[in-house]
């Protein structure tokens, strides 16, 4: 039998059987795991200090010695740059991750247990959703006060509608299904049945959907600091060097050109990785 199971011809049945990746995640994960690796090795990789001020050398266009140019401060803007990556790597990623943990846990009660439960989720998501989006996380962040904290709490109190639909939603057909009538028979408590039987199968959907909204919340974030409302100066994120270089923006293109460009291609990154997340584990838009 082994010897059969070893034949080219059995191998090459063995993987014929595997799914395909789609390009779009190669190149994704690549994106995306080129910026992760510039995160962690920033310390190593990064010519200056992000925030070192050096005024005899303010302006300076992308040259030998500052690759990227130098913005009103005399920072080198490549060193910016690396280190920024860290930041909205953290805003995109972590801003996510609450409303996706949040939102998964009460989609799942909700949608499980039904009758009053169900209605007082589906009532309060109703609330949430009755406000524009940005106007709310606007008037959170500015109760709470400036800071990289209050975006991520004002992101956990309103991004969590999102996912809560989504996984309320798939959980409605599960536990109709025959595997929980029988999880059920066998005598398994309700958080056994929803942590082992319906979680893993009603997640790929939200996982999926995350990948995209790891863009849109990078993109937030960015515009928040914009705002003067996310992280402030003189720390190095990318939203924040656009916003301090529209005075010189004329003059010193690069200081918003570059923190611009790097936020296309991650986004563009993470959107690859999401269609081919998709793809390869057949969730249909």
């Amino acid at each position: 039998m082994s010897a059969v199971a070893g034949t080219p011809a059995a191998r090459l049945r063995f993987r014929l059987k595997l799914p395909r990746v789609p390009g779009a995640l190669w190149w994704g994960a690549g994106i995306v795991g080129f910026f992760v690796l510039t995160a962690l090795f920033a310390p190593v990789i990064a010519p200056y200090d992000p925030i070192a001020q050096d005024t005899a050398n303010a302006l300076l266009p992308p040259g030998p010695g500052h690759w990227l140019g130098t913005d009103n401060f005399g920072r080198d803007v490549l060193s910016r740059l690396i280190w920024g990556t860290r930041i909205d790597l953290m805003m995109g990623v972590f801003g996510v991750l609450f409303p996706f943990v949040v939102g998964t846990a009460i989609g799942c009660v909700s949608g499980y247990f039904g009758g009053w439960v169900d209605v007082v989720v589906m009532r309060v998501v109703d609330i949430v959703i009755a406000f524009p989006f940005l106007v709310l996380m606007l008037a959170i962040m500015a109760i709470l006060g400036p800071g990289l904290g209050s975006f991520f709490i004002a992101m956990a109190l309103v991004g969590w509608v999102s996912y809560a639909r989504l996984v309320r939603a798939q959980v409605l057909v599960l536990k109709a299904s025959d595997f929980v009538t029988a999880a059920r028979s066998l005598g398994y408590g309700h958080l056994r049945i929803m942590a082992r039987h319906i979680l893993p199968n009603a997640l790929v959907s939200s996982i999926v959907f995350s990948m995209s909204d790891v863009v849109l919340t990078t993109l937030l974030g960015a515009s928040i600091s914009y705002l003067g409302l996310g992280v402030q100066p003189p720390t190095a994120e990318w939203g924040l060097m656009v916003a301090e270089s529209q005075n010189f923006i004329i003059r010193a293109w690069w200081i918003a050109a570059f923190p611009g460009v790097a936020l296309a291609v991650i986004a563009l990154g993470f959107s690859l990785l999401g269609d081919g997340l998709g793809e390869w584990l057949g969730v249909k838009e």
